[in-house]
């Protein structure tokens, strides 16, 4: 499931253009959040929960559990996202996948937040069943809001995310965690 992101460098960034100035985020790195009051906050990706170590994708579908109810009731944040990638094929040729909006906008992915006596803030992005576009990459995407939804989901009103497939496109691409990526795609060389 998702495990890198791109988002703004500085929060003020967020409203602008998604094609401007990026940085990726992995497990554990600080990154943007909106509250519901509108506040850019930087928190870290990912609760830390004994036995399971970094929490970072919450599965949509067991938010009653005792692990996520409070968060889902209470500490709702949106993460805007300008790509994420997914990965695909056997251990040592995976081929990785970009996923972005269809018109180069922000996504924004639905989120829970906590605070950790030993990290700070801290938040975790929900998942859903990937659409028809996400599906032959991965079973689970990110819960992408549409603008309606954003405010009706911070405000504890939405609980279903079904993200649609025409919102998002996306592309092979070079392994942005590699020290040192290769200057091709894989499929490039044939």
């Amino acid at each position: 499931m998702c495990n890198a992101f791109n988002t703004a460098k500085k929060p003020e960034q967020i409203r602008l253009d998604v094609r401007e100035a990026t940085k990726l985020i992995r497990r554990t790195d600080q990154a943007p959040v909106i509250l519901p009051s509108g506040e850019s906050k930087s928190m870290r990706w990912g609760f830390q929960r004994k036995g399971l170590g970094v929490v970072n994708n919450t599965r949509s579908d067991n938010l009653d559990s005792p692990m996520w109810r409070e968060a889902i009731e209470q500490r709702r944040c949106l993460i805007p996202v300008a790509s994420y990638y997914e990965w695909t094929g056997p251990q040592g040729y995976k081929q990785t996948h970009l996923v972005q909006s269809s018109t180069n906008d922000w996504l924004w992915m639905a989120g829970i937040w906590e605070d950790s006596a030993e990290f700070g803030p801290c938040f975790s992005m929900l998942t859903t069943e990937a659409n028809a576009l996400v599906s032959p990459i991965h079973h689970r995407m990110p819960a992408i809001l549409t603008e309606p939804e954003q405010q009706k989901y911070l405000l504890n009103g939405l609980e279903e995310f079904t993200p649609a497939p025409e919102l998002l496109v996306t592309q092979k691409a070079a392994n942005p965690l590699l020290k040192n990526p290769p200057t091709h795609i894989q499929d490039e060389l044939f």
